[in-house]
């Protein structure tokens, strides 16, 4: 996290709350209006839903009047007594009387009365049929839809019938869809909505100004729900938009009244609000994101510059220098980066070619120690088996000891193959047999490691300290085993003896021994060697100690593979 990314995140905090405030403040404010809408949406349906209702109870009561008109009586008692002249123009007043309760109606209607005993119809509407099937219909009984033949044309209405005071004699009441879809118009003038009559199962009554096809998918939805018996609303989005969808019950027809109202029109003025909001924020960003570039570009940039400048210094880089940024508060910054820079890279260079110096002294000294006490041990050998008369084992101690010496005190070179060493290792471990007749000794590098360079006289120091503390020190037969791996990046050399080994207390102290500063007792066998690997390869490079699986001392010989590296 830099100052950059700092200052993006300080300004995206300032924006993430004024969004998140105004988002909520723009919920509330749709959610209060549409509440109002929904309310104002009810209250208006229900208004039209009483006066729908008042005059369908309307007209149920003008049937019943018409029904105990006395010249309905005056007609059915001179059936059988009166002529038919007379009874001709009782018929006429019926008709009157009918005529004129329906005009007596706003609603469009037909009164028809039904005749059982003797299968007759008083009706205005000369063209109705008697049929007992129609008037036995219980669902009759109540208002029902339905499409017949009225005055000579295909009509569809709602009609109910009902029995009279009068025996045999039945009611019917009629209006047609007209007046309702006139009641749709009234409504639907001076709003942006679209009001309509439903029923699951049948075909919608809509205003004459109606859009069908939004009605129909509505409709569709609509049967897809299951509707509240007492009212009320819900959301249906379809592909031109989402609509609020209002709805109340008809006690006397059992249809819902619905009236569908597009959220475009309701939250238009929100939207542009917030629209406006929206432009304001993403020009502030806009500005915000100027302001964070000329950040990045006066401040950020120099600073990374300074950044991997520093840490080119730390690699080793002594050489890097930055690049002047004129009219810049970091110049003055970077010219004295690069005379630090400049004065670090000699002061290095004066101190590693000390370092140099001082790890040659070191290391000519290092092969000058060699153990008298050896050489003493192989010539008293020779001398022996030369006394017993035993040529072979002179010639041979005589040739493995030359061989062990010349390699040891050849110092122009300072480095070896590793086979060259496990050359020396065997002379040095044929002449050790040869004196004690009691140990056996297995070498085991893999072929890949033998080619590899490395410090001279770097493994005897290891195989030594096997042979005099673990073997020598050993009651029982000695083995010694010397094997390679090369694993993990790193180079292993491991040297184990099954003499009497070491406590875990006594490995932990060697171990720390050998990584101490050289002291002035301090011998050159082990710590040697373990300096001597530090120095030269360093990361994981040094000497670990542990129990062998055989009882013994395992030392692990390891250096980093500098050719992975490379």
């Amino acid at each position: 996290m830099n100052t950059f990314g700092k200052v993006i995140l300080l300004v995206i905090s300032l924006l993430i709350p004024i969004i998140f405030l105004y988002g909520y403040s723009n919920q509330v404010s749709v959610n209060v209006v549409r509440d109002t809408i929904e309310a104002g949406n009810k209250n208006r349906l229900s208004f039209f839903m009483s006066q729908m209702e008042m005059m369908i109870d309307q007209l149920t009561k003008y049937s019943v009047t018409a029904s105990r008109d006395y010249s309905i009586k005056e007609y059915l008692d001179g059936r059988d007594q009166d002529s038919r002249v007379v009874q001709l123009q009782r018929h006429n007043r019926i008709v009157e009387m009918l005529n004129m309760q329906i005009a007596t109606s706003a609603w469009n209607n037909q009164i028809i009365l039904y005749l059982r005993d003797s299968q007759e119809i008083l009706s205005t509407d000369y063209s109705v049929q008697y049929d007992e099937a129609y008037i036995q219909s219980p669902q009759w009984k109540t208002w029902a839809h339905r499409s017949a033949l009225t005055f000579g044309i295909t009509q569809t209405f709602f009609s109910r019938i009902k029995e009279s005071d009068i025996p045999n004699l039945l009611v019917e009441v009629r209006f047609t869809d007209d007046n309702l879809r006139n009641m749709l118009n009234l409504l639907k003038q001076g709003g942006d909505h679209e009001p309509f009559l439903y029923q699951s199962g049948s075909e919608p009554i809509i205003g004459y100004t109606a859009n069908r096809t939004l009605v129909s998918r509505v409709a569709e939805q609509l049967d897809r729900s299951e509707l509240a018996s007492y009212g009320g609303s819900m959301t249906v989005k379809l592909q031109d938009g989402t609509y609020i969808v209002n709805y109340v019950r008809s006690e006397s027809l059992g249809w819902f009244l619905v009236d569908i109202v597009p959220l475009q029109s309701i939250f238009a003025p929100i939207v542009t609000s917030r629209n406006l909001f929206y432009a304001s924020i993403c020009l502030l960003m806009a500005l915000s994101v100027l302001v964070t570039l000329l950040l990045y570009r006066n401040v950020q940039r120099p600073i990374q510059m300074l950044i991997r400048g520093v840490q080119r210094i730390k690699d080793g880089q002594y050489s890097s220098r930055l690049k002047s940024q004129p009219n810049n508060e970091f110049d003055f910054l970077f010219r004295s980066f690069n005379e630090m820079a400049g004065q670090i890279g000699d002061l290095i260079e004066k101190v590693y070619k000390e370092t140099l110096r001082s790890k040659e002294a070191t290391l000519k000294q290092l092969q000058s120690q060699i153990n008298p006490h050896f050489l003493y041990n192989c010539l008293f050998y020779i001398k022996n088996m030369s006394s017993l008369g035993d040529k072979e084992a002179v010639s041979a101690m005589a040739l493995n000891l030359g061989e062990y010496y010349r390699y040891s005190t050849r110092l122009e070179k300072q480095t070896a193959s590793l086979a060259e060493e496990m050359k020396l290792i065997e002379n040095y471990l044929t002449i050790q047999t040869m004196r004690m007749q009691r140990f056996h000794y297995e070498i085991d590098i893999p072929v890949e490691m033998l080619s590899l360079e490395i410090p001279r006289l770097l493994v005897q120091p290891l195989v030594e300290n096997a042979v005099i503390h673990g073997v020598e020190n050993s009651s029982r037969f000695g083995l010694i085993a010397i094997t390679g791996e090369r694993k993990e990046g790193q180079l292993r050399i491991v040297v184990e003896d099954n003499g009497p080994g070491m406590s875990p207390e006594k490995i932990g102290e060697l171990q720390r021994q050998v990584a101490r500063p050289k002291e002035e007792e301090a011998g050159f066998g082990l710590w040697n060697t373990h300096q001597r690997l530090v120095h030269m390869y360093g990361g994981r490079s040094g000497l670990y100690f542990a129990q062998s699986a055989s009882g013994g001392l395992r030392v692990e010989m390891v250096w980093e593979d500098n050719r992975e590296a490379q």
